[in-house]
Formats: C-alpha cells, sequence, structure tokens
C-alpha cells in the first residue's frame, strides 16, 4: 500500500489525499473499497456489478461481503484478459463470475441492485445509462474517479440533471458519487 498523494495531487476536492491508501494509480483507494463492501453489506443486493474489475481487489471485497450477507451474486466484468484472469484468481470460492468482456456489451441476468462502476473513463457515463435499463428504482450505482477534477463527474451531470439519479458526491481523493435510481428500468434481465 502506498499512500494515496502518491498517485492524486491535493485539490480543493480533496486537499489531504495522503489520508487515503492505494495499491497503485489503477485500483480503488483501499478506503475507498472498504466503503463498497459496507454498501454491499448494508443494501444485501441479490444481484450485483463491478465494471473495470481491473485486479479484483474491489470485486473480492464486494464478493465477500455478499458471502458474508448470505445471499447474492457479483457479475465483475473487466476488458483485459491477464487483469481479468487475476480477478478471477483473486475471487476464487466467493459468489462472483469474472466476465471477460467489454462493459457496454455485457446483459445482465437479472436486475442490478448495486453496481460498481470504474472501468475505463470514457466509458461511465454510458455504462451507466445503460445498465439503469437493468436497475429498479431505488437501486444504487456507485461511480469512481468521479471527483470534480476529473473528466468522469462532469459527464455524469448530465444522468443527474435529467432527472434519471439522484446523486451524492463523497470528497475522495479520487472522487466516488453514490446514484440512486429514481425509476425502474426499461428492459427486463433475460
Amino acid at each position: 500500500m502506498r499512500p494515496e498523494r502518491d498517485f492524486t495531487p491535493p485539490s480543493a476536492f480533496c486537499p489531504h489525499p495522503e489520508r487515503w491508501t492505494a495499491i497503485d494509480a489503477d485500483s480503488a483507494e483501499r478506503e475507498v473499497t472498504e466503503l463498497v463492501a459496507s454498501l454491499v453489506r448494508a443494501l444485501q443486493p441479490d444481484y450485483a456489478i463491478a465494471t473495470g474489475a481491473g485486479f479484483g481487489h474491489t470485486a473480492q471485497a464486494i464478493g465477500t461481503a455478499l458471502r458474508r450477507n448470505g445471499h447474492g451474486r457479483l457479475a465483475a466484468i473487466e476488458f483485459d484478459e491477464a487483469r481479468a484472469a487475476e480477478a478471477e484468481e483473486r475471487c476464487q470460492q466467493l459468489p462472483v463470475k469474472v466476465w471477460c468482456q467489454d462493459s457496454l456489451a455485457f446483459v445482465p441476468e437479472e436486475p442490478v441492485e448495486f453496481a460498481w462502476l470504474d472501468s475505463a473513463s470514457c466509458d461511465r457515463e454510458r455504462e451507466l445509462r445503460r445498465l439503469l435499463q437493468w436497475m429498479p428504482a431505488g437501486a444504487i450505482a456507485a461511480v469512481h474517479d468521479a471527483g470534480t477534477q476529473r473528466d468522469v463527474y462532469r459527464m455524469l451531470q448530465s444522468v443527474a440533471v435529467d432527472g434519471i439519479v439522484r446523486a451524492v458526491r463523497l470528497r475522495t481523493p479520487r472522487g466516488v458519487l453514490i446514484l440512486e435510481a429514481m425509476a425502474d428500468g426499461i428492459r427486463s434481465a433475460r
């Protein structure tokens, strides 16, 4: 673990990134991963999605939370084959299925009650808009790298403005948006 200041400089949005830690510049901050796992524990989803699974650290935390809940499954989506293989290895024995594919082509197997979006930043708005088709009213999506200093935040503002979601911004070094779906999705899972 390294201090997050090694990856994210101080900003008006988060003036003390040294208070967080991360494995590398791509993986979520350890404390954010713990928050995501706590959300899964508190929300008790039956089906969750994680995009940009990377090396599987947050997918492992979500899978561990689901196992502690006693129910639920995670679809962890990672485009990079080597990273997907590492995520799959890390998540063995957990209710996690790693999919090696483009997140924008993924079709959920059932309604999505929780989503963690941490894929390529240029895809996050399209991912969210697409996944909302499978999210019932009240479902939660958490989006990483969404601090005001990042492009993801600006892209996602349009989704909130459209009234599709209600948003709460968390002042972590890279930023997290917690979004609540405001209406039932229009598409049913296969």
